[in-house]
């Protein structure tokens, strides 16, 4: 009775592990999207002429007065003394090389691009957005807002992304 008890307990346990197994891979391979939801979410677009931002710790967001009008930003949008078409290739090649950052979103007509960066350790991902304005021809500058849309960031923590991917930008773009 005993060793019939203990093989219909191993039958099931291994049963269980190949069940476990077959979905695991199955939602690996973006198959358990029905089952488990898809990683897509939703994001509403970011409109920076009516972007209500008041500058607190939740968010950073760098931007000229004469396009965030509604906002009160953490600084002015870098300049970059290259053409708006360099500056995104720029910032794509960025983008497409570092395994952490995800594109979500981009409107090419506007110049405005979303992304998803989840850096070791942290459970969600912080957002991006981005919006490359052509100054003169010559030069252009980069609107960068970067936020959490839920869960807590630390003080400071957007800014230093927003830092780091300042400094990488301007070192590619002066070699």
């Amino acid at each position: 009775m005993l060793e019939k008890f203990r093989s219909l307990a191993i039958g099931l346990c291994l049963f269980v592990i190949v069940i476990g197994l077959a979905v695991y891979f199955m939602v690996q391979i973006g198959g358990g999207d029905s089952l488990f939801g898809d990683e897509s979410g939703t994001l509403e677009t970011v409109e920076f002429e009516t972007l209500p931002f008041d500058g607190d710790e939740t968010g950073y967001l760098l931007c000229p007065g004469t396009l965030c009008k509604a906002a009160t930003t953490n600084g002015p949008a870098a300049r970059f003394e290259v053409d708006a078409g360099t500056l995104r290739l720029a910032l794509a090649d960025y983008v497409d090389n570092m395994p952490t950052i995800r594109t979500y979103s981009f409107d090419p007509v506007n110049n405005q691009f979303d992304f998803l960066e989840r850096l070791p350790g942290e459970s969600i991902p912080a957002v991006l957005t981005v919006r490359i304005l052509d100054i003169d021809g010559y030069s252009s500058s980069l609107v960068i807002y970067s936020r959490k849309p839920i869960g807590d960031s630390k003080p400071g923590e957007h800014e230093k992304r927003v830092t780091r991917w300042l400094t990488i930008l301007t070192s590619r773009l002066a070699s």
